[in-house]
Order: C-alpha cells, then sequence, then structure tokens
C-alpha cells in the first residue's frame, strides 16, 4: 500500500454494551483495500458482536467507523451497507423461498451500487465463480446445501461491490469438506474478492490459510494484532485461555 494511502476500513476504539454489561472494549483495527485480516476467538469472545456493530445491526456506545475517510457509525444498516459495508452473517441468512437467481437479483437491485444494466453480467459472474450454485440458479435457496447456501450468501454480498466485506463464521455449521471447499474459493483472492477489504472472523485457525493479517479478540478485548505469519500454535492457546497474547510476542 502506498504510504499515503488510506485504509479502506477503519474501526477506531469501538465498545458495545448488552445493557450493563460490556461485550467489547476499545476495538481497533484498519484494512487495507485488498487486505484479508483474520479476526478470530473462541465463543463468546466478541467478534460478532464486533462485526454487528461495525456494521450498524448493533449501536455502538463509543467509538467510530469510517469508509474510505468517511463516517458511517451511526448510520441505519441500509445506509451502510448502500456506502459499500457489507456483511455476511453467520448462519447465512438466504431469503429460503427465492429461487438462488432471484437472491442474487434481489441484491443487486436492493444495494443500488451495481448498475441495473451491468446486473446480469454480475450475476453471471458469480455464477462462474460459484458453479454449484450456477447448477442450481433456479431452485429455491432454501433447498440448497449448507455449503451452497454459504456460496449464495458470499456472491449475494459480492453483487453489491462492497469496498469492504465482513464475513462472520463461514465455516459455521459446515463439514469439514465443505469448509475446504469454501476456503478453497477464498484463496483465489484477487478472483473472489478483488480489491475488497475483508475481515474474516473464524473460531479455528482455518482463516489464516488466506489472511495476511490477524486480529485476536478475548472476553471482548483485542490480546493480539500482527501477522498471519507471526500467529504461532501457542498464542492461540493463550489466548483462547484469556491470557494476554501481547506478552508473549
Amino acid at each position: 500500500m502506498n504510504a499515503h494511502q488510506q485504509p479502506a476500513l477503519v474501526i477506531e476504539n469501538v465498545s458495545v454494551s448488552y445493557g450493563h454489561v460490556r461485550a467489547v472494549t476499545d476495538f481497533n483495527l484498519s484494512v487495507n483495500s485488498g487486505e484479508v485480516v483474520a479476526l478470530l476467538g473462541p465463543n463468546g469472545a466478541g467478534k460478532t458482536t464486533t462485526l454487528r456493530a461495525v456494521s450498524g445491526l448493533l449501536p455502538i456506545q463509543s467509538g467510530r467507523v469510517t469508509l474510505c475517510g468517511q463516517l458511517v457509525s451511526g448510520l441505519r444498516p441500509d445506509q451502510i451497507a448502500r456506502s459499500g459495508l457489507l456483511q455476511v452473517p453467520e448462519g447465512r441468512q438466504v431469503v429460503a423461498p427465492l429461487t438462488v437467481l432471484e437472491n442474487l437479483q434481489m441484491a443487486g437491485l436492493a444495494s443500488k451500487r451495481c448498475p441495473p444494466k451491468e446486473l446480469n453480467a454480475e450475476i453471471e459472474r458469480i455464477f462462474t465463480m460459484f458453479p454449484n450454485i450456477a447448477r442450481r440458479r433456479d431452485v429455491a435457496s432454501g433447498l440448497l446445501s449448507g455449503g451452497e447456501q454459504q456460496m449464495l450468501a458470499i456472491g449475494r454480498a459480492l453483487i453489491a461491490r462492497p469496498v469492504a466485506l465482513l464475513l462472520d463464521e463461514p465455516s459455521m455449521g459446515l463439514s469439514p469438506l465443505l469448509t475446504e471447499v469454501i476456503y478453497e474459493f477464498f484463496a483465489l483472492r484477487a478472483e473472489v474478492f478483488g480489491n475488497v477489504a475483508v475481515i474474516l472472523a473464524e473460531q479455528s485457525r482455518i482463516a489464516l490459510s488466506v489472511a495476511d493479517r490477524v486480529c485476536v479478540l478475548s472476553k471482548g478485548q483485542v490480546v493480539f494484532t500482527g501477522l498471519s505469519s507471526e500467529f504461532s500454535q501457542s498464542l492461540m492457546v493463550r489466548a483462547y485461555l484469556g491470557v494476554d497474547a501481547k506478552a508473549s510476542v
């Protein structure tokens, strides 16, 4: 990245609470265009809470989020999405009665980021990227396998031409084989993500296989940030046990 280039997504000192319980404290992370950052942590660490707050689905108690230098925290979720910050939530949440094709068409039209005249070409690009769902384009999405629904959910976000993309535990509920298939797609980063800034939240180390950097959450606090190559199994164990991994670096 050019030294003067601004990060695509900047999350500054974000804290989130559920009532009187602090769930995330002073979360900081910046992600450059074309960069993938793995957000790791055990169940209950605050990964989903962080992503939901960044995308406007939960209120931020303090802190701010900017996208390409523009403040987006405080906007409605639909406004944040149309600004180019998209999330693929855990559990995929495809529109089950609609076909694969209809899900993609709806996403493209709702985002208003893909010109209608270019929508069909974008859909075909997604189908080329994910041939598994291309073969089932006229099938109701609720009838797809978990892996196929995950591909559709990712394709639905990509068709909205995001600037930044938040992926919340894409391996959740998938067999090891299907998880491997999903991550084979992620490994084709230039083709799948292009210049999109990506935060990839997972409980396991599998996200490190495609990530440039890693950020580890434990009990709502960042305990490690650094290059994926710097993150060891011992650091992960310490982080997951709630021990401050920074002390080990």
